[in-house]
């Protein structure tokens, strides 16, 4: 049996994963854990692991309770799950949301790679890490300092453990301007906040933002690949 991890599963495009592969049509051969804050929020499969992880607080896993012997010979990743706050300059008066973005966006899914890599590699299991990335990686965006920063750590990161491991393969896929929550979020900031705020609202008047469905869908893909 396949294994699939979802980050980020109670909202956006996570949640979106949840409900197709719960309709029992696209991977049928495959077994997923979700990972997400507030669980309680999802309508669960008995056929499918689930384990609430508040990533602004740790990401510890024990993987052993996770997977038991015999071992999987390949475990996909997706990582998905990210907040944009906050949005604006980074000051003093704004430093506590900013640890927290640092936790969510970073720290957190660090402490997932590397115990998931360590116990990978003890058990002869391969990982295939699909990191859910954004032009915020490469390119700077006023406003968006928090996201920015740590969107282009955790790839970076990602792309030192592919080099250390043989076990792990990394693809960054940007799926570009998706119709999520935070897209809601960011149409909410001022011109002050983020000077770019127009060109976000006309994305949505201009039907130009992705689905999550869509995006699920094509991760789907992905993991059979």
């Amino acid at each position: 049996m396949n294994e699939i991890i979802i980050t980020g599963c109670t909202s956006g495009v996570g949640l979106a994963f949840h409900e197709i592969v719960n309709s029992g049509e696209l991977l049928d051969n495959y077994n997923v854990l979700y990972l997400g804050r507030d669980l309680s929020r999802l309508t669960k499969s008995d056929n499918q692991k689930y384990l609430e992880l508040d990533l602004s607080q740790s990401g510890y896993i024990n993987w052993d309770l996770i997977y038991g012997y015999p071992f999987p010979k390949l475990i996909t990743l997706i990582s998905n799950a990210s907040i944009i706050d906050p949005l604006g300059k980074i000051t003093p008066d704004n430093f506590d949301t900013l640890k927290q973005s640092l936790n969510v966006n970073i720290l957190s899914p660090i402490e997932i790679f590397s115990s998931l890599a360590r116990w990978a590699e003890a058990n002869s299991v391969l990982i295939k890490i699909i990191n859910i990335t954004s032009g915020a990686a490469n390119s700077p965006i006023a406003g968006w300092g928090a996201y920015c920063m740590t969107k282009a750590g955790i790839k970076m990161f990602l792309d030192v453990m592919s080099k250390e491991s043989e076990h792990i393969e990394v693809i960054h896929f940007d799926p570009g301007v998706i119709d999520t929550g935070m897209q809601a979020k960011i149409r909410q900031a001022t011109a002050d906040e983020m000077p770019l705020v127009d060109n976000f609202k006309d994305f949505k008047v201009n039907g130009q933002l992705k689905s999550p469905t869509d995006v699920a869908l094509k991760l789907i893909d992905m993991c059979k690949l």
